[in-house]
């Protein structure tokens, strides 16, 4: 019984010692591991990259400078407050619309119906934009796009040029692309060439000798459009957050779409252009 006992300790120790230099392996790798990894260069954060290694413009807006101030958000900097319309508005009284301290409006030319994908004017389109220039506003005006491809958007831009048949504008001629619920003209927003389609209607309106913009929630700017490709647009976001958060550059944002202006009957978007 006694020599039994002596040999079982002694295979138990040996089990021991076993186990123990394994752990002692284990440790020693784990160890080494963190040490390889901790003495690797950190790979450097995705970005986006325009042609020639030019990186996208970042929004460097100090997100303590927004206030609002009787309802309208405003920025520490020079900046402008103003709208955007369209014919959902009716008729508007632009002399109140300058006396409430509105200092610029963006006004619908048109857009192509998402059924047919037919051009149309703005029904409101030319008094609006005779009688808002006659109200001292800084006048821009957009687009609704619908189109499927570059073809169609030069085709929207040169549309807009031809509406505007050489009126000066103060501000730039906005693309703006948004899906229609119920459209039969798109399943789904991977059939669009986005970024393509926004250059090209952009390019058709600096060839019409005015300036382009490109309009565009964050959900677009981050998912269906190339930012590094529109830096060379006027950029303006959709944003309905406190105060904008989108990680690109932009210029102006609609910040609101239930706005209340004095001589529109109805809720109006409400925007903030930051000057530079």
């Amino acid at each position: 019984m006694a020599r039994r006992k002596k040999k079982s300790q002694k295979q138990l120790w040996i089990a021991v010692i076993a186990l123990s230099a394994v752990l002692l392996l284990l440790i020693g790798g784990i160890v080494l591991s963190m040490a390889l990894r901790s003495n690797k260069e950190p790979e450097p954060e995705a970005t986006v990259q325009m042609p020639q290694g030019i990186p996208a413009a970042s929004n460097e807006y100090d997100t303590e400078a927004f206030y609002r101030q009787e309802g309208f958000l405003r920025y520490d900097a020079a900046h402008m407050i103003g709208i955007d319309v369209s014919a959902y508005q009716g008729i508007i009284d632009w002399e109140q619309v300058a006396d409430s301290g509105m200092e610029f409006v963006i006004i619908r030319a048109g857009y192509r119906g998402s059924s047919r994908g037919l051009l149309y004017e703005d029904e409101t389109f030319r008094d609006n934009l005779k009688e808002a220039r006659n109200a001292g506003l800084k006048v821009g005006v957009y687009f609704f796009s619908q189109a499927r491809n570059p073809q169609e958007a030069v085709e929207e831009g040169e549309f807009v040029c031809e509406l505007l048949d050489g009126v000066e504008l103060d501000l730039p001629v906005f693309y703006d692309w948004e899906l229609v619920e119920g459209s039969d003209r798109f399943s789904d927003l991977s059939e669009v060439p986005m970024t393509e389609c926004a250059v090209a209607f952009c390019e058709a309106v600096e060839k019409g000798n005015y300036r382009a913009g490109v309009y565009f929630n964050q959900s677009f700017g981050y998912y269906h459009l190339d930012m590094t490709k529109l830096q060379d647009y006027t950029l303006w976001l959709a944003e309905y957050n406190e105060v904008p958060t989108f990680d690109y550059h932009f210029h102006l944002v609609q910040y609101s779409d239930s706005g209340t202006v004095a001589g529109i009957e109805t809720p109006v978007d409400l925007n903030l252009w930051i000057l530079e």
